[in-house]
């Protein structure tokens, strides 16, 4: 098994490709610990929500998923997270990627919605959307943890939902979205996650991190 570990998150180019992908009162802005995001800031204006994401697939495993964001909504809107993955693995029969999730959000209440995810085979693109049902809330200057997301992307069976669109036909068929489906859990792995984040974010070394009632779950 081949594992690689990545400590970068995303590039202002990045942050730019998936804001121009929202829509309406949808936001774009980088995680708080991504190269060139402001410095964290918590206070009576800001809070701060943590927690990973895995995202396996154990489907089409020649068109590995990756993920490219994650969307929280409120009653302001939408905002849309760019990622990147902290470490991942493309062996065929245990095949993922991970990330670290830093959310710099105002004070209030939210739900993480979804993860967008594409994948490419060659000159072949495709995408699709793992959909979650994840609330949180933000207190003003604290950290929260939100729960380890699980997508793992496996063969549609029935009338499942896909895990992205059927168009354009050949290029979602063969990166696997649209003969698809998502399994979505949101498990309580606090321990291993807070700790995980505090020793890679610098920043979190001193910060008390809650831990409300996590496990709300989903599937696509």
């Amino acid at each position: 098994m081949r594992i690689d570990v990545r400590r970068g998150v995303v590039s202002a180019l990045l942050v730019s490709a998936v804001v121009g992908l929202g829509g309406g009162c949808m936001t774009g802005r980088p995680m708080a610990f991504a190269p060139g995001a402001p410095p964290l800031a918590l206070g009576t204006s800001e809070g701060l929500a943590l927690g990973t994401l895995k995202l396996a697939n154990v489907y089409r495993t020649g068109c590995m998923p990756h993920a490219s964001s994650i969307t929280v909504n409120s009653s302001a809107g939408s905002t849309r997270f760019a990622t990147a993955p902290f470490r991942e693995s493309a062996a065929e029969n245990d095949q993922y990627e991970e990330v670290l999730v830093s959310l710099p959000l105002a004070p209030g209440q939210y739900t993480l919605t979804e993860v967008f995810a594409r994948a490419s085979c060659g000159i072949v693109f495709g995408s699709g959307t793992a959909t979650v049902d994840a609330p949180f809330r933000v207190e003003p200057g604290a950290a929260v943890y939100i729960g380890r997301v699980v997508a793992t992307r496996r063969e549609r069976k029935g009338d499942e939902p896909r895990a992205g669109s059927v168009i354009p036909l050949i290029d979602q068929s063969v990166t696997g979205f649209s003969g698809g489906t998502f399994d979505v859990r949101v498990v309580d792995n606090y321990a291993a996650d807070v700790a995980l984040l505090k020793s890679t974010f610098a920043p979190l070394a001193n910060v008390a991190v809650q831990k409300p009632q996590v496990g709300a779950s989903a599937r696509r």
